[in-house]
């Protein structure tokens, strides 16, 4: 079992680990993330990438570059040379996190914890993704509304299907709601149509503390068989050491360099 996650936020690239990570990437993978209009949004794909290859060269001891990465109809990624080992990635706010293991199915998300209330609008736009409970649970906690939308998130990407599947039908049923630093919460119940699932799988919860103020929510659905632990932050160093080179420098590093100083920015994290 891994778990790692990486502060995107905090990171300002130097020239040198801009060329450096997108030499650690297929050119197919360059080009894709060269296509992102926000800078927030190229650095969030451009760090999942490498966490993937970091996470499967942590794994499997073997250098990153040797590793092929598909898509499933979804766009999911998995690796195709060993399917017993599944990983799953999110992004959200100043978080990108990444777990994978040999035990099962694997679904993550990570979403800011806020304590605003739903505007009308939203609370029209999800009143049919929450069930008549888990409104409640939203009305004596707003932030609980943050809470049941990753754990459904988590349990989506879980089943590894894509958009479209009824949130409504999932009831989640939270038995804490207080959140401790270097703590996991694993003890919420999922019905599915008011019936216990018949996979026997849980939810880790942890919180991260970005600042006195500021806390993200990391989520996994995962079979029970995985052991419970904490994610470990990453530095871009360590990324970027565990990374190794597709080839030689070449002039599209350095081009990707010079398109990245011109991508907009955004004070929005989303």
């Amino acid at each position: 079992m891994y778990r790692f996650y990486f502060n995107c936020h905090h990171w300002k690239p130097t020239r040198d680990q801009w060329v450096y990570a997108n030499r650690c990437l297929p050119s197919r993978e360059i080009q894709r993330i060269d296509e992102y209009a926000y800078e927030r949004d190229v650095k969030f794909a451009l760090i999942g990438q490498l966490l993937i290859r970091y996470l499967l060269s942590h794994v499997f001891q073997e250098k990153s570059s040797s590793f092929e990465i598909q898509r499933t109809k979804s766009n999911r990624p998995y690796l195709k040379s060993n399917h017993l080992f599944d990983f799953n990635l999110s992004h959200h706010n100043q978080l990108v996190s990444i777990a994978g293991t040999f035990a099962g199915q694997i679904g993550c998300d990570t979403i800011l914890y806020q304590s605003n209330r739903l505007r009308q609008e939203n609370y029209d736009l999800f009143r049919k993704k929450f069930t008549f409970d888990e409104f409640e649970l939203i009305g004596r906690n707003p932030k609980n509304f943050y809470r049941l939308w990753s754990l459904k998130e988590s349990y989506v990407k879980w089943l590894g299907i894509g958009i479209g599947f009824p949130l409504l039908r999932l009831n989640f049923h939270l038995q804490r709601e207080n959140f401790f630093r270097n703590e996991i919460i694993s003890d919420t119940i999922l019905r599915i149509n008011q019936q216990l699932p018949s996979d026997k799988i849980r939810f880790d919860e942890q919180m991260i503390f970005l600042n006195d103020y500021d806390q993200q929510l990391i989520t996994l659905c995962l079979s029970t068989t995985n052991p419970c632990q904490l994610f470990v932050e990453l530095t871009i160093d360590d990324i970027l050491h565990g990374c190794t080179p597709f080839d030689e420098n070449k002039q599209e590093y350095f081009i990707s360099w010079e398109r990245f100083q011109t991508k907009r920015q955004t004070d929005i994290f989303s």
